[in-house]
């Protein structure tokens, strides 16, 4: 196991005890949540009937109000700009952002999104020129980039996204030494260059992000020019949330290791609840630590909790990467059927462990069936299944009862299998 004190690690934290690091993670949280309500006007609104006392640890989680991504649109809509979650005045932040949606978020100078750690884990080291192609228009993402970038001590050229014939000439010119933006978008550049027989040996490591990054075209880079790119996953709303690491033969460790700074959780779709480690579900993060807190932030992205530490030294949790979208819902039989409306019947049938609704199509009809795990058999009735889904979402549908291990650990709680056709 490689040791700290090399620069490998952007800092101590990243080798720490991890019986430490979640004692320093949820010591005196509950004071500093109510803090945080203390001057917010929205999470005080939205963490009212919370019991700030008896949040003292990860499991206490469960009792806080999940609050969703998809959700801040109609929130900012009620409380312009931020939802209230601002915790000093709105015109006090340097930036101003608006990502699709439009959902508004606010930014600092410096590294307010704690990308520095997953930028010199792909390799960045002081000095570095940085050829940055996230944008800088509207969204955040190019200046999160940039900001943390120019703090680990490296030069930035803003490249931006579009126009590639003269961004392959600034790069022939400049000669970058480390790229950022999208994978797909670094293949049409080191193909664009390599069409114009320019050598492109100079550039060395890549962060990559905001796609999916497939296996094969990491593959790719790595034979046809010689670089590995790593790939971090982040939002607008808390920054860099987890990213990719290397062992000492330049080889990509598997999975992604959670920021120092993030609280991560992995809950069931449509509820509050955590799952157990290995568990497949929706990626739900806390940050505190700036002037934007996030608290319990539903991602809408799937993963989950790989129960070893990372053969590269760095001992937080790691995740498995992007598995899917955790939103769900859709129409049957003209009826919207969501996760949360699963998760409620669950609740109900404490007998029923794991459930999931797949949707067919029979005689050009929708034809759902509820697949229930369950202990024991002879505690359970299909009719009553049937009876409380109809009274309750106002649909028939027909159960499967099947043992415990049956549904396949994929977080799906609502699978589509309908003739799109």
């Amino acid at each position: 196991m490689i040791k700290s004190g090399t620069n490998i690690f952007f800092n101590d934290q990243e080798t720490q005890d991890p019986i430490i690091r979640e004692k320093l993670l949820f010591k005196d949280i509950g004071l500093k949540l109510k803090k945080i309500t203390e001057k917010s006007v929205g999470w005080k609104n939205r963490l009212n009937k919370v019991n700030f006392e008896k949040i003292n640890t990860r499991e206490d989680f469960n009792n806080i109000p999940i609050t969703r991504k998809t959700s801040l649109i109609e929130m900012q809509k009620s409380n312009f700009p931020y939802a209230g979650f601002n915790i000093k005045d709105t015109k006090e932040y340097a930036y101003m952002f608006a990502s699709p949606g439009p959902i508004y978020e606010p930014g600092e100078k410096g590294d307010f999104w704690n990308m520095s750690s997953c930028l010199h884990a792909a390799g960045l080291r002081k000095g570095d020129l940085v050829y940055n192609t996230f944008s800088y228009h509207l969204g955040p993402a190019g200046i999160m980039i940039g900001n943390s970038a120019i703090n680990l001590g490296c030069s930035v050229l803003p490249g931006g996204i579009g126009n590639t014939d003269l961004q392959i000439e600034t790069i022939r010119a400049v000669k970058p030494s480390f790229y950022v933006g999208t994978p797909s978008f670094l293949k049409i550049i080191l193909d664009k260059i390599k069409e114009n027989n320019i050598d492109v040996s100079f550039l060395k490591n890549a962060l990559v992000g905001a796609e999916p990054f497939s296996n094969d075209l990491r593959k790719y880079f790595r034979e046809k020019y010689k670089i590995v790119p790593l790939q971090m996953y982040g939002t607008a709303e808390v920054g860099c949330i987890a990213y990719e690491s290397k062992n000492k033969n330049n080889e990509i460790n598997d999975g992604m290791i959670v920021e120092e700074n993030i609280i991560l959780e992995i809950v069931k779709p449509g509820s509050n609840q955590q799952v157990s480690n290995g568990e497949v579900g929706e990626v739900v993060v806390t940050k505190l630590n700036n002037s934007y807190p996030m608290i319990r932030l539903a991602t809408g992205d799937l993963s989950a909790i790989i129960d070893a530490p990372s053969p590269c030294g760095r001992t937080n949790v790691r995740i498995k990467g992007w598995m899917g979208r955790a939103e769900q819902s859709t129409k049957v039989k003209g009826i919207f059927i969501t996760p949360e409306q699963i998760h409620k019947l669950t609740n109900n049938f404490l007998e029923i462990s794991k459930a999931r609704l797949v949707i067919e199509s029979k005689d050009f009809l929708d034809d759902p069936v509820l697949i229930c795990e369950v202990n024991n058999r002879n505690n359970i009735q299909e009719e009553d299944i049937k009876a409380f889904f109809k009274s309750q979402f106002k649909l028939n549908i027909r159960v499967n009862i099947v043992n415990e291990g049956n549904i396949v650990n994929d977080g799906i709680i609502i699978e589509d299998k309908r003739n799109k056709n």
